[in-house]
């Protein structure tokens, strides 16, 4: 064998050895961009998802933000004491809150000196006196009425346990 032979073997050798090179580190790198664009587009569409998220719950919170709730609910003093505290749970101001014992199952006497309340901001309350009696339920409805910000009436059923 010759030596030009032996260099024509060996540059024909690093030819297809170059070529075998190439041809794996394109098909490589297509997968690889194929696999980047599938992760790309998987990215986006849970970006999606979470703003649409995100803004359902802006949404809900905003809607929170301008409803109005008022409870009721028993809150015992002493042994014998009892008190009826009707709360703004709301996240706006309220005006002229009344309660109101539903049926023959409730206290004794509610002592409803304070009502109308005027005007009860969020996350204030009140407290009405309560006797009760003998025999007295122990629980019982209390429908709270208020007036929004926006004037309008409104009400809620409130189920008081003793």
């Amino acid at each position: 064998m010759t030596v030009e032979t032996v260099v024509s073997v060996v540059s024909g050798f690093v030819a297809a050895l170059s070529l075998c090179f190439s041809v794996f580190t394109y098909v490589r790198d297509n997968r690889l961009k194929k696999r980047a664009d599938e992760q790309e587009r998987k990215l986006k569409e849970l970006q999606l998802a979470l703003s649409e998220i995100r803004l359902r719950r802006e949404a809900e919170e905003e809607r929170k933000r301008s409803e109005s709730k008022v409870e009721a609910r028993h809150v015992s003093v002493g042994p014998k004491k009892h008190k009826l505290r009707v709360a703004n749970t709301g996240w706006v101001t309220v005006a002229n809150v009344t309660c109101e014992v539903v049926g023959e199952a409730g206290p004794y006497d509610l002592m409803q000196d304070k009502e109308p309340y005027e005007r009860l901001e969020p996350g204030e309350s009140f407290d009405e006196w309560m006797i009760l009696a003998m025999g007295c339920a122990s629980k019982f409805t209390v429908v709270t009425r208020w007036t929004d910000p926006d004037g309008k009436e409104c009400s809620r059923e409130n189920i008081v346990s003793v």
